[in-house]
């Protein structure tokens, strides 16, 4: 038998071990220096005397024995010895995947990785001897050679494979340190499974892999006690403490191939103590909390699309037949895998349809989600939903008082995301003690419990119209929103609804909205309004207050150009308010101006003049004929008469409102500016040009001084000054007003507001009027587009629009193409205003034009005649 030197490093030191203990059994002598250097022994004179007195040299081969130095040193003596005078001295063991060094890739070597137990042994016994071996020692390689991988991987797994792949890359990244991951996430989002499923996937990497149970320092501690016994690494009779402590020292130094997954785990902090303080052991923690960056690689895991929900769905049931259904139900559970399992057991179980199932759930969320005999039973003992979160909640009190009252209040908001700023600016209107327990940084505090606990998202929202605008937000999963709306009944759950639209109209603007910098809080809060209006309780209790915020939101909507947002609020703010507050009530006539205003905006002038006159009517009887109001009536009105094309019935009640306001508000009020500049179009509309001129020129040095130089009234009044000096055909004084005004409103109201498309149409007209048609020709096409996504292509505004490109296109001699547009602006026009409002006759003009240019003089002369315009 042999004396043979094995020559290992410390990364391979248990198959050195193994191989060891092999050529034991074969009757070798096995020198391993680990085993046989103590603690003053000169290491280096003792390997160059078993090293040249050994009958072999057995190199342990991988990667890291390749690189290392001192193994390096040691094989390469063995080959030169090999080479010059003893042959067979160098006995090559492969335990690792790797290239050997083209000067020993000739030498036959045995391979032991990759391949079970009891095959690497045979194989290595065919290589040494023929030699039966004791069982005692554990083969490094074995494949799951140590697991108590408690969770069975569910048959219908799926959806995962980013998520596998983003917990692969942070722990293959730390070569030669511990290496952390934490999957964090909601409740019931499958954490667990996919730690799991990751074990599972990667059985073949680890030589052991151990499940840790987490959620508590006693479990804890025994799992990480337990894997020591399992190793060999402590005695069954150790007490804990320093069975721990060894267990996590070998854990240090021999922690390679060791995979450990530590479930449920609370926090950061918590698990700290019990991570590997140094080696190559591989961490996968679950936990629901999100702040791990100072230990650890966080993957987040997300719910599923409804995609993958449906395919569960469908998988777990068998019925192909109903995807579409599967789909919309996969939608109503929020994606969460736990509550998807539960739908497919209860709809196995009682052989019912997802289409049932889901109108049940609508019914009756909760009641489904609470269900325990559909849980499955390795989820936390069977933990429904319901139960999930609910314990969650309570946990996150414990943290701090206020993350159960603030998670109950947002549950009753809508599905979106919340503006913090709703609690931190309104605490005031919540009841005792909420409002005293978010002072300070206590919102921000009972906002990282309900986190801590995967709660709620916390979020930045960013506004559509500026990216530079942040709202600090938080949201919650529908299933929460479910579980947690449910912990308040009766009185306790109206005081909240109540509270919380006393808090809503304390920050929603009212003053001011028409600046478009007030419009980001706006965007925030108007879902939520909303939600919260449409309470059957909120509708009874705080009915008028209701039709305020509703009133406020139109408003901001109207403004913002989005008129078909706006109408439906309008329209239920004045049932509100003639139902509770009576017809003749001052805020049932400012809910008729606002929506006649609005009907007015979209082209509806019949349906907004009774509109306009119920409300004036109401102001001159129960306020008085000089009231504010009553001059805003009278003003609204006069516009929709001079828009049908009644001006002598629109001058005088301009004039009235004029002179309420001069003398009410003041002579340099911007309301004041407002009146000067309508009456001051009327007059140009009469052909009072000399007239008209000083009424806007004071129009506009009013909102530039008061208002300020880039406020919309400002660009308002620049562009009707514009189309004065445009009518006197001063086009040189005239075109820097015109951009002035675009620029106005492209910066402040955005490029697709219907302002900016008016501005686009009149300064695209003046360079038609200035010979400059390829250079209004694109304006006029951005104004159309504008005008049809936000009003209608039908709308008499955007066929305004049409009307005069149709102009531009016949002064190019593209005749057909301005007969079509001019032709369907002749037919809006008649139907919305008549055929004696201006817009109709210079559409019929231009139709005429366009005619006669093609030859159809006839019935050129027809329409000129129909409509009383002049010749060409």
């Amino acid at each position: 038998m042999a004396d043979i030197f094995i020559s290992y490093t410390g990364n391979d030191r248990e198959w050195a071990f193994w191989i060891a203990n092999e050529l034991k059994t074969l009757g070798h002598t096995a020198h391993v220096h680990d085993w046989e250097i103590k603690g003053s022994d000169d290491i280096y004179g003792w390997m160059e005397q078993h090293h040249d007195a050994a009958d072999h040299v057995l190199c342990v081969i991988s990667d890291d024995y390749l690189k290392a130095p001192y193994s390096t040193l040691e094989r390469h003596a063995a080959l030169w010895q090999a080479a010059k005078k003893r042959p067979g001295f160098v006995l090559l063991v492969v335990v690792k995947s790797c290239a050997l060094p083209t000067l020993s890739d000739h030498i036959r070597r045995c391979e032991l990785f990759g391949v079970p137990e009891d095959a690497a042994r045979l194989r290595f016994h065919e290589f040494m001897s023929k030699r039966t071996a004791p069982m005692d020692i554990a083969f490094p390689g074995k494949m799951f050679a140590v697991s108590n991988i408690p969770i069975r991987v569910p048959t219908h797994f799926m959806g995962r494979d980013d998520a596998l792949a983003a917990i692969e890359t942070p722990l293959r990244s730390y070569e030669g340190r511990v290496a952390v991951t934490t999957l964090h996430g909601l409740r019931g989002v499958g954490k667990t499974t996919l730690a799991a499923a990751y074990a599972e996937r990667h059985r073949g990497d680890y030589r052991a892999t151990w499940w840790i149970r987490a959620q508590a320092e006693s479990t804890l501690r025994a799992d990480l006690v337990a894997l020591g016994y399992r190793l060999g690494w402590v005695d069954a009779n150790d007490k804990e403490e320093p069975a721990l402590q060894s267990t996590m020292e070998r854990l240090r130094h021999e922690g390679e191939g060791i995979l450990l997954i530590f479930d449920n785990a609370v926090d950061a902090e918590a698990l700290k103590p019990y991570l590997p303080r140094g080696g190559d052991a591989r961490v996968l923690v679950t936990s629901n909390a999100y702040a791990w960056r100072a230990v650890a690689t966080p993957v987040e895991i997300r719910v599923w699309p409804k995609g993958i929900g449906a395919d569960y769905l469908i998988a777990r049931t068998g019925r192909e037949a109903e995807r579409t259904v599967a789909q919309n139900l996969a939608e109503s559970l929020g994606g969460l895998p736990l509550a998807h399992e539960q739908a497919a057991a209860y709809c196995e179980r009682l052989d019912i349809s997802f289409a049932n199932y889901r109108k049940r759930f609508e019914t009756a969320p909760v009641r489904l989600l609470d269900d325990a005999r559909h849980a499955p039973a390795e989820y936390h003992d069977g933990l429904t939903v319901a139960k999930t979160f609910a314990l969650a909640i309570k946990e996150a009190a414990k943290l701090h008082p206020a993350a159960e009252p603030l998670i109950v209040h947002a549950a009753l908001l809508a599905p979106e995301p919340i503006p913090l700023f709703l609690f931190s600016e309104a605490r005031g209107e919540l009841a005792s003690p909420l409002d005293s327990m978010l002072a300070g940084d206590g919102l921000d505090e009972a906002v990282a419990a309900l986190r801590a606990f995967a709660l709620v998202d916390r979020e930045a929202v960013v506004d559509e119209r500026d990216v530079s605008i942040r709202t600090d937000a938080i949201r919650l999963h529908r299933l929460v929103r479910e579980v947690a709306a449910t912990r308040r009944e009766g009185e306790s759950r109206n005081q909240s609804w109540r509270a919380l639209v006393a808090a809503l109209a304390a920050v929603y603007p009212s003053d001011g909205i028409e600046n478009p910098t007030s419009w980001p809080r706006c965007a925030s809060l108007t879902p939520h309004l909303i939600s919260v209006c449409e309470t059957e309780m909120v509708k009874a209790a705080a009915a008028a207050e209701c039709a305020h915020l509703l009133n406020r939101a139109g408003r901001y909507f109207r403004l913002r150009g989005a008129y078909s947002e706006a109408r439906p609020l309008y329209e239920r703010a004045l049932a509100i308010r003639e139902k509770v507050l009576g017809p003749e009530h001052p805020d049932t006539a400012i809910s008729l101006n606002n929506l006649a205003y609005l009907l007015q905006a979209q082209g509806d002038l019949v349906a907004a003049r009774p509109l306009y006159e119920r409300a004036l009517a109401i102001r001159e009887k129960v306020l008085d004929s000089e009231h504010p109001e009553t001059a805003i009536s009278l003003n609204n009105l006069a516009y929709l008469l001079q828009a049908q094309g009644d001006l002598a019935a629109a001058r005088p009640l301009y004039e009235r409102a004029l002179a309420i306001r001069e003398k009410v508000l003041g002579p340099e009020h911007p309301v004041t500016a407002t009146s000067l500049n309508n009456l001051g179009l009327l007059l140009q509309d009469q052909g009072d040009l000399a007239g008209s001129r000083p009424l806007k020129e004071r129009a506009l040095a009013i909102t530039e001084k008061v208002l300020g130089p880039e406020h919309p009234e400002t660009a308002t009044s620049l562009n009707n000054l514009a189309i004065l000096l445009e009518a006197q055909g001063d086009f040189a004084r005239s075109r820097p007003l015109y951009e002035r005004a675009l620029a106005i409103h492209e910066k402040v109201l955005g490029p697709e507001h219907p302002d900016t498309a008016t501005g686009l149409s009149n300064l695209a007209r003046l360079l038609r009027k200035s010979g400059h048609t390829d250079d209004a020709e694109p304006l006029f096409k951005r104004a159309i587009a504008i005008g049809e996504k936000a009003l209608g292509l039908g709308h008499p505004l955007t066929q305004r629009y049409c009307s005069h490109c149709a102009r531009l296109f016949l002064n190019t001699g593209r005749v057909a193409e301005a007969l079509s547009l001019a032709r369907a602006a002749l037919a809006t026009h008649e139907t919305a205003s008549g055929p004696n409002h201006p817009w109709t006759k210079d559409s019929a003009r231009v139709t005429a034009d366009a005619l006669n240019a093609q030859g159809n003089t006839d019935e050129a002369a027809e329409l000129r005649a129909r409509y009383g315009i002049d010749g060409p």
